[in-house]
């Protein structure tokens, strides 16, 4: 018998182990990969402020503080910001130290174990484990979902289900001459979405999409497209795939349950990324539970408390990116192309640079701004419909 059970070792879920083991309780995560930082389709960009606020600790490959945005017609913008605004990690290694750190705190891990069933009783709730082709069960006075985007669990127990999402494909590349995060707009080579090459080790870096479906052959298109380009050499590794949710569940508590991370949807609504959301989100959760215990009341009434909390710190942002996101979808390469240019030469990036509120993570005000600017400089009844829509 534990007092909260993880469903996932990924780095939402061991951190919020750690937090809960840190506060004295007996965790357990059960994850049904045979390690942390196995087959990750992670880009590995995290901010500055991220990882400092949660003490996060990884190899750093390198800092940024730029970044160059490619129209379809290869004319592009560069923005930067004075200061480092994002550190480019391993990914496996952030997976690992946060495991480490929730093992010196006295959680435990059990790997090979995918999670087939989740049943909230009166006085408990147990999760029933595949473990290497045998059935266990474990219990605890609550569980907590960090299961990642894909998982049926959360549609099972009652939660309701994400429909929209987002396919991401990305392998390791060999560069050239590559020494700034690179994003590439194209409604060709990637409907709807966007396009990406992070240098990582010298000569090295990562090369990836998202795209709305089937990502594969989207991937193979674009490393073409940067090879006739000259950006890079050759892939090193084979390709890597992830899903993304474009959307949250409708609920993220019940009796004795509450879900984090990306099996809640809480990701940037702009890039896809999940980490610094579902951090937050996950530092909510364990104060709420940590108060369920001291009240002894794990009901879907008391735990809504945590839904209520992550959904009035995110909504805002989340909804400024949905509607980016529907605005950028409209555009053809043409309009791509006019933004760019645009945007280059009405002070855009004179104004990210000196963007007092600038962050890495919180995109939404400084959208509005940008939307403002070329609804003034541009023609373009798009973004002067979109400005319209965010004031």
């Amino acid at each position: 018998m534990y007092d909260v059970i993880v469903v996932g070792a990924g780095p939402i879920g061991s951190f919020i182990a750690s937090r809960l083991a840190e506060l004295g309780y007996r965790v357990i995560a059960l994850e049904q990969k045979e390690c942390v930082g196995e087959n990750v389709c992670c880009t590995g960009i995290i901010s500055v402020e991220c990882f400092s606020t949660f003490n996060l600790e990884a190899a750093i490959f390198r800092k940024a503080n730029s970044a160059k945005f490619f129209a379809p017609c290869g004319q592009f913008i560069r923005l930067e910001r004075e200061n480092p605004q994002a550190y480019i990690i391993d990914r496996a290694s952030l997976d690992k130290s946060l495991k480490q750190r929730a093992q010196r705190h006295g959680a435990n891990y059990l790997f090979s174990a995918s999670v087939v069933a989740v049943t909230p009783e009166t006085d408990c709730v147990s999760a029933t484990v595949d473990y290497h082709g045998k059935q266990r069960t474990f219990t605890a006075q609550a569980i907590i979902l960090a299961c990642g985007c894909g998982s049926r669990l959360p549609e099972k127990i009652g939660l309701g289900e994400i429909t929209n999402f987002a396919f991401g494909a990305q392998a390791e590349v060999n560069t050239i001459d590559l020494d700034e995060v690179e994003l590439y707009f194209d409604q060709n080579l990637f409907p709807g979405f966007f396009g990406w090459l992070v240098p990582t080790t010298p000569d090295k870096g990562l090369a990836g999409l998202l795209a709305p479906k089937n990502p594969a052959p989207y991937l193979r298109d674009f490393l073409y497209h940067l090879r006739a380009q000259g950006k890079i050499a050759s892939t090193e590794d084979e390709m890597k795939f992830g899903t993304i949710p474009l959307g949250t569940l409708p609920r993220t508590y019940g009796d004795r349950i509450i879900a984090v991370g990306d099996a809640a949807g809480q990701v940037k609504s702009t890039t896809g990324g999940g980490i610094c959301y579902g951090l937050l989100c996950a530092d909510i959760a364990a104060e709420c539970l940590h108060q369920a215990f001291l009240t002894n009341d794990f009901s879907a009434a008391r735990l809504s408390s945590y839904d209520k909390q992550w959904r009035a710190k995110l909504n805002r942002e989340l909804q400024s990116g949905y509607r980016a996101r529907w605005f950028y979808k409209r555009l053809g390469n043409r309009h791509i192309d006019k933004l760019i240019s645009v945007a280059k030469d009405s002070g855009i990036p004179q104004l990210v640079a000196e963007w007092p509120d600038f962050s890495f993570d919180w995109h939404g005000p400084l959208i509005s701004e940008i939307v403002k600017h070329l609804a003034i400089a541009s023609s373009l009844q798009p973004v002067k419909a979109l400005s319209k829509h965010n004031d």
